[in-house]
């Protein structure tokens, strides 16, 4: 694991007592509590609401990965004024622990040095019940992506199970949804203001439980209840439609029974303008693990992402697997190019900086600066699929603009040798620019390029919301022209999805045969995991499509297995699996052709 050079925690935000009384402090705000490691760097929500709460003047403290055995670890800092703030961490905490086959991952990359143990199964539970058993009035706000997520009612894989909204389940007070720095905001004036927990019921990006202690708002639409949908999968699919048609600013609140107790959710927040995502971006941050962890060698999840630049908010793609939609919204919120010049500025001048800033990126990297005319009342999903919106700008020229920004700051810089784009790109949008592919190819691909066909059969993209294969034929095409055209050798590294729901056996088969053909040996390859609150996961549990049409959907192990191994064809240790199947379909052609994988040495 890299080392960090030493750095006084003092620039941190206190993360153990006697930090905080080094400021002065007999007791903090707020404390944040995470399952993650604390990591100061703005790919990390746990340090940007830190930071943002910091900035508006309250005192924070950070209680990371605290021994959740019992309360004591919960009332080291002395009790908050405010409120407690739990996340479980960057990622979805069934995902951080848990393959899309229910195995168990063997390292914990948010953790010190990969550590397993350090986080208690669904931790945003098991640390709301210490935080109340520690200061049992203090208010309880959840936040983060799988608060986010798991906001209504919603499917749990390695359970095989609907749940109740994890509001309900944690028993706090009120959740914050989407990216949180307004909602958080508006929670803590409030609560500094003299308002109790019970009067916030109105701050767009929240939810709260309603039974006992509030009335529904008059306008909120109802959706399914856990005990209706447990007794008929096809309103699993009815309720995510419902919830997506108010899933925006302009949206309305959304009532659920929870079997027992009621949760409100109100529409998104307002996303951040670009002059408050510059400012927030401009904060602080150290770009580092705390000191704590230098000697238990570090925090792998940061290595990726050290000295990547974050250009933009949202995502307006409307990939059916995707949870972005519900998370960050669609509406695309872009930096200034000063203020990402200023943050380049600051990783070149960074002491462990090597050269290469390895991202200037978002959710995807072609979406810098394009906006749309018309938001207002806008119930699609996604922008570009199945075709381009008339009222969308698909505008290549800011994100060039800011291309050759970084490009002529890059020629200035004695420490910078490389700026990289290695976020994924949108492939039916890119095709729209040949001067994007031109200028990406040229300056900004380290020699692989990431890029999501994610399966061949238009059904099943179709299903994926994702373009047909022919937009990735064009992409690829006009990629390898503007390598050829820089004096470059470069590749596409396209990812996969197997097993998605609508994917048959035959479907499978057939991108087999497109990979076997191109001698495409994939090595991203993803079996389809049902994240909550996406369109697929309905799909899995209420094996119909969108427009209510029955799908095959591959549950079983033994299929998931299969389309992924033929995915892997190359793979050896797949051997038994596909000679076994590919017999039953009578392909003995196609085995010899994949045998010869197996002994090449090409991998």
């Amino acid at each position: 694991m890299p080392s960090q050079t030493k750095r006084d925690a003092s620039q941190f935000l206190p993360a153990t007592p006697v930090e905080m009384r080094a400021r002065g402090w007999d007791r903090p705000d707020i404390i944040l509590v995470t399952a993650d490691a604390y990591v100061d760097h703005p790919s990390f929500g746990i340090a940007l609401i830190g930071r943002w709460l910091e900035k508006l003047g309250y005192r924070v403290a950070i209680l990371a990965q605290p021994d959740w055995k019992s309360a004591d670890a919960f009332r080291q800092f002395g009790c908050p004024r405010l409120f407690w703030g739990i996340t479980s961490g960057s990622v979805d905490s069934r995902l951080n622990a848990y393959a899309s086959m229910g195995h168990k991952r063997k390292e914990d990359v948010f953790s010190p040095c990969g550590r397993l143990g350090l986080r208690p199964d669904r931790p945003l539970l098991v640390y709301s019940a210490r935080a109340r058993e520690a200061y049992k009035e203090l208010p309880i706000v959840l936040g983060g992506l799988e608060a986010s997520l798991r906001r209504l009612v919603h499917y749990d894989y390695i359970e095989d199970q609907l749940k109740r909204s994890v509001l309900t389940d944690a028993k706090a007070d009120i959740l914050v949804h989407g990216m949180g720095e307004r909602a958080i905001a508006e929670i803590a004036r409030r609560l500094d203001s003299g308002a109790s927990i019970e009067q916030l019921t109105d701050i767009p990006g929240t939810a709260f439980r309603a039974q006992g202690r509030a009335k529904v708002p008059a306008n909120a639409v109802t959706l399914p209840s856990l005990v209706e949908q447990q007794a008929d999968s096809a309103l699993v699919m009815h309720a995510q439609l419902e919830y997506q048609k108010q899933a925006h600013p302009d949206g309305l609140p959304v009532v659920q029974e929870q079997d027992p107790g009621t949760v409100v959710v109100m529409p998104p927040a307002e996303p951040l303008t670009s002059a408050e995502m510059d400012a927030l971006y401009s904060l602080p941050f150290t770009h580092r693990w705390h000191p704590m962890y230098d000697r238990q060698g570090g925090v792998p999840a940061l290595e990726p992402v050290k000295f990547s630049i974050t250009t933009h908010r949202g995502c307006f793609g409307g990939c059916s697997f995707c949870s972005i939609y519900f998370h960050q919204g669609k509406t695309i919120t872009s930096r200034s190019v000063g203020s990402l010049l200023a943050e380049a500025d600051v990783l070149a001048a960074h002491p462990d900086f090597k050269g290469t800033i390895q991202d200037i990126g978002g959710p995807t990297a072609n979406m810098y600066g394009m906006t749309c005319s018309r938001r207002a009342a806008c119930r699609r999903t996604s922008c570009i699929f199945p075709n381009i919106c008339p009222d969308f700008h698909a505008d290549h020229g800011p994100l060039i603009a800011m291309m050759h920004a970084f490009l002529k700051w890059k020629a200035g810089q004695k420490r910078c040798k490389h700026v990289f784009v290695s976020s994924g790109i949108r492939h039916d949008l890119a095709i729209r620019s040949r001067q994007y592919i031109e200028l990406l190819a040229a300056h900004f691909v380290s020699g692989h390029l990431k890029v999501a066909p994610e399966h061949y059969c238009d059904n099943v993209l179709s299903l994926m919301g994702k373009p047909g294969w022919r937009a990735f034929d064009g992409f690829e095409a006009m990629f390898e022209a503007a390598s050829k055209k820089a004096g470059k050798k470069q590749y596409l590294v396209p990812y996969f999805i197997s097993a998605h729901p609508g994917c048959t056996e035959e479907d499978a088969l057939r991108l087999t045969e497109y990979l076997v053909k191109r001698n495409w040996r994939p090595r991203q390859v993803q079996d389809f995991t049902p994240v909550p609150l996406t369109l697929s996961t309905a799909m899995f549990v209420s094996g119909r499509s969108h427009t209510g049409k029955k799908l095959h959907i591959p549950r079983g192990q033994s299929e998931k297995r299969l389309q992924a191994a033929l995915m892997h064809y190359f793979d050896p240790r797949n051997r038994k699996v596909l000679a076994d199947f590919l017999n039953s379909r009578h392909r003995a052609d196609l085995l010899r052709t994949i045998s010869r994988s197996w002994t090449s040495r090409k991998r």
